[in-house]
């Protein structure tokens, strides 16, 4: 009985210790800046608003629906439609969102 109740103890102390440590908290920026008269960010996680600004400012095609910023940020649209509305640019653990009106 003490060997099972020894191994028992074992296996959750083994199981406690291999799994993965909790994920570190995002870090969420409210942001105020404009990339340019109709690109407004709204919000960045895990970086700066400047970076965000930078990375969308460095973008010199059209805003479609999906695009890659030069920075490697996928974006997609969140809401609205192609003339206005919010788009989530992601990379890895960071992001940003974006607003954007013709």
């Amino acid at each position: 009985m003490r060997t099972r109740a020894a191994l028992g103890m074992t296996v959750v102390t083994l199981l406690g210790a291999a799994a993965p440590s909790p994920a570190l908290p995002a870090k969420l920026r409210s942001c105020d800046t404009r990339a340019d008269f109709n690109l407004h960010i709204s919000s960045a996680r895990n970086m700066f608003c400047r970076t965000a600004r930078r990375d969308l400012r460095r973008h010199r095609a059209p805003i479609a629906f999906r695009f890659r910023t030069p920075g490697g940020f996928r974006c997609m649209r969140a809401s609205g439609n192609a003339l206005a509305g919010q788009w989530r640019c992601v990379k890895g653990r960071k992001a940003y969102r974006f607003e954007f009106s013709d």
